[in-house]
């Protein structure tokens, strides 16, 4: 029976017909390797946009003519397919660019122009338009002021005068703004109680006579600017002066083991003090020979602000009335010899007269 139907034509069409039906299917749906195919297709005509900012530069004789008023970047949208797009941004294998080579001195409004882009891109730059000012080029030098506030300083400390490397500063610019150039100046920012001398690097300026800032060139933009700050100081010799109460009929000398000292404090005192200090020592109860430790900013309270060394010590000698009652002994002794001498000639003149009397 199984034999007689593959033999037959029945069977043989239905092979045939199974066979034209999977051809049909293998040709209307697409396999692996076509859907990739088509995915990549489908990319690469997509479309994507991608904004930037890029750099605007300018075509000019800048030798000649200085130039402002423009942007230094400016935005770029680019739109077209996206592999493109993708490409252009992470290249940026383009320029913007302000072509001025044929305008002439003054004020203009001035389209921004591309180079670069691909022809299949589409853009829009914004601005489109820009001012720019050209003016005759002129370049000259000029000094470096310095201006800081003084109130930052320590309490006692002084700023000596600030020295600034390179004292002198190219400046680059419109003829009409360098004639408005009053000054070149930088300002230090000092820290609050700064005791040490300042030492840094400081953008200068350029000003008119209103204090604005002008917009011009400065070569260098930093100068380094150097404060020395510290506290004023001298050596002056040292007076010890009594001071306290002491008992009566004492007196007292005084022996530092230094005989000078460095003191500091602002100018005002140093020049009050002179070339000398005095220095009080407390005699309060004192009887007998002793020393002190006196400390020197603490004794001239006000009038310095420390001192080097901080300490003296004083040796300090006590002479009391011992002396006076010497010289009391001593009268005695003297009233005591003319006594002895005045009973001397009484006996003599005694002795005069018994004689006489035995001559008689």
């Amino acid at each position: 029976m199984m034999k007689k139907i593959v033999n037959s034509n029945y069977f043989y069409a239905f092979i045939s017909l199974c066979a034209a039906l999977w051809l049909f299917i293998s040709v209307s749906s697409p396999g692996v390797g076509s859907t990739r195919d088509s995915n990549q297709s489908s990319q690469s005509t997509a479309t994507t946009k991608a904004t930037m900012t890029v750099p605007l530069t300018i075509q000019a004789n800048t030798d000649s003519y200085y130039i402002t008023g423009y942007p230094s970047t400016v935005k770029i949208t680019i739109e077209g397919p996206s592999a493109l797009v993708t490409a252009t941004k992470n290249t940026q294998n383009f320029s913007l660019y302000l072509d001025l080579k044929k305008y002439l001195p003054g004020k203009h409004k001035v389209r921004i122009q591309q180079n670069g882009l691909n022809s299949e891109l589409t853009y829009t730059i914004k601005p489109k338009y820009v001012n720019v000012n050209i003016q005759k080029r002129q370049s000259k030098s000029f000094p470096v002021n310095v201006s800081y506030s003084k109130s930052s300083l320590a309490s006692g400390y002084e700023a000596s005068k600030p020295s600034v490397s390179p004292d002198t500063v190219r400046v680059t610019g419109s003829a009409a703004d360098i004639k408005k150039i009053d000054k070149l100046v930088v300002k230090p920012i000092l820290p609050k109680g700064i005791k040490n001398t300042f030492d840094q690097e400081v953008l200068v300026q350029a000003l008119d006579k209103k204090g604005k800032t002008l917009n011009v060139t400065l070569e260098p933009q930093t100068v380094h600017v150097k404060i020395p700050i510290s506290l004023p100081s001298k050596k002056v010799s040292i007076n010890f002066t009594q001071k306290g109460s002491s008992p009566s009929g004492m007196s007292y000398s005084f022996d530092g083991d230094i005989d000078s000292v460095t003191v500091y404090g602002t100018q005002g005192q140093l020049d009050k003090i002179g070339n000398s200090i005095e220095l009080p020592v407390d005699v309060t109860g004192i009887t007998d020979e002793t020393k002190r430790n006196i400390n020197i900013a603490d004794a001239l309270r006000g009038q310095i602000t420390s001192s080097d060394p901080q300490m003296v010590i004083v040796s300090i000698s006590v002479r009391g009335s011992s002396g006076s009652g010497s010289s009391s002994n001593n009268n005695n002794s003297s009233n005591n010899t003319s006594s002895d001498n005045n009973n001397d000639n009484e006996d003599s003149t005694n002795n005069n007269n018994d004689e006489n009397n035995d001559a008689d």
